[in-house]
């Protein structure tokens, strides 16, 4: 089961926690990114537990969705069991990947 928390400022953070184990997992939070109008996305996974190939597919997704949409997304606050993971599927590749919430924000005030 998936918990989420999204707030909206001059970025938007979607905080996931719990297990990430299928798409019907995501099929709520999945609604609530289609209302987005601020595609500048933080994704905190602090208090993600696990993670499989269908909650990866959903963070390519979202950032898939962001750059469409003229924005970009980043993740933060990976923990131990997840970096693990990330590392394995090169995650740090397709995302940047920052320790702080406030590195992530400032992700985007970098931007041209």
């Amino acid at each position: 089961m998936i918990d989420y928390f999204i707030t909206n400022g001059q970025t938007t953070c979607i905080t996931l926690s719990g297990r990430l184990l299928s798409d019907a997992d995501l099929s709520s939070v999945s609604k609530e990114i289609e209302k987005l109008s601020n595609w500048k996305i933080v994704l905190d996974l602090k208090d993600l537990s696990y993670i499989n190939s269908s909650g990866i597919a959903f963070l390519i997704r979202i950032l898939t969705r962001s750059r469409v949409n003229g924005g970009d997304a980043v993740i933060c606050q990976v923990n131990e069991n997840l970096q693990k993971l990330f590392d394995i599927t090169k995650m740090g590749e397709v995302f940047s990947i920052y320790n702080t919430m406030e590195a992530a924000e400032n992700h985007f005030n970098q931007e041209p």
